[in-house]
């Protein structure tokens, strides 16, 4: 009866001990309710906080770039009503002032500091055809860095300011320009002539007359023949002459341009015969 008892007072303490030590070891290593838990809390509360921060300088950026885009769209609007205007001012005036001029120059400077380079190259291709002056190529040198600014690569052609307009772009070959012969003869006035039977190019201008052949260096003016230095070429079913030697045979200055490339002409003939008629005019009034 003694051994039983015992022996039963022996398995209650080993099952009441086992559980303690058990739990003892557990908290000992940190499985319990202790602190790894309060840790893992830390690093959640953590992680929680940076999202947070992060998110509030994403949505400061956003604004800031909202406001600028804003700021930027108010100011092109407004230079842009700043050239409707002065737009409507030059309709009731023969020639632009210096005032007006100035305002143009600063309206490209304005135009150049936003994102509106185009705009800008507009208004100073506007700048130049109303205001160019024989001789001042000044205006030119800004166009040309607007032109590189924007990216352009083609061959621009302007005759006493004004661009030579043509279905198809000039080029430069072998250092030279060539231009599409009905668009440089009727930016400077003169009769064209083609005559595919011959491959030959007639061009004449008061007393003057060429004569170009196609893929031929050489041509005729006045009758004599003369030594080229790049022949006239077909291209995208159009003719180009060398832009230089008609410019010159035809008593017209030929500048080049490498910024922008731009071929700038200034038509002397042009300016004689108008100081002729000026003269003229003037000798008929004093008859009078």
């Amino acid at each position: 009866m003694k051994k039983a008892i015992s022996t039963s007072l022996v398995a209650i303490l080993l099952a009441t001990s086992v559980p303690a030590a058990l739990a003892a070891d557990l908290e000992s290593k940190g499985n319990g309710n202790g602190k790894p838990e309060v840790k893992t809390e830390a690093k959640d509360k953590s992680k929680e906080t940076s999202v947070t921060e992060s998110d509030t300088d994403t949505d400061s950026d956003d604004e800031d770039s909202t406001e600028a885009s804003t700021e930027t769209n108010i100011k092109d609007v407004k230079l842009k009503k700043q050239l409707i205007e002065l737009r409507q001012e030059l309709k009731h005036t023969a020639e632009i002032t210096e005032d007006q001029k100035a305002k143009y120059e600063q309206l490209v400077a304005e135009l150049e500091k936003t994102t509106d380079k185009h705009g800008a190259l507009d208004v100073q291709l506007e700048l130049l055809q109303r205001t160019y002056q024989k001789g001042d190529h000044t205006p030119f040198k800004k166009l040309g860095e607007l032109l590189e600014e924007t990216g352009s690569t083609e061959v621009k052609a302007f005759v006493d300011g004004q661009q030579v307009k043509a279905d198809v772009a000039p080029f430069v070959q072998g250092g030279r320009a060539l231009v599409p012969v009905r668009a440089i003869s009727s930016a400077l006035k003169a009769e064209v002539n083609w005559k595919p039977e011959t491959r030959t190019v007639e061009i004449s201008r008061g007393e003057k007359s060429i004569t170009l052949y196609l893929d031929k260096k050489e041509a005729t003016v006045d009758g004599k023949t003369i030594s080229l230095d790049t022949a006239p070429v077909l291209k995208n079913g159009r003719v180009f002459l060398p832009l230089r030697f008609i410019s010159e045979q035809l008593s017209a200055e030929v500048k080049w341009q490498e910024e922008g490339k731009i071929v700038i002409i200034d038509d002397i003939q042009a300016t004689k015969e108008s100081e002729q008629d000026t003269d003229t005019d003037s000798g008929d009034t004093s008859a009078k």
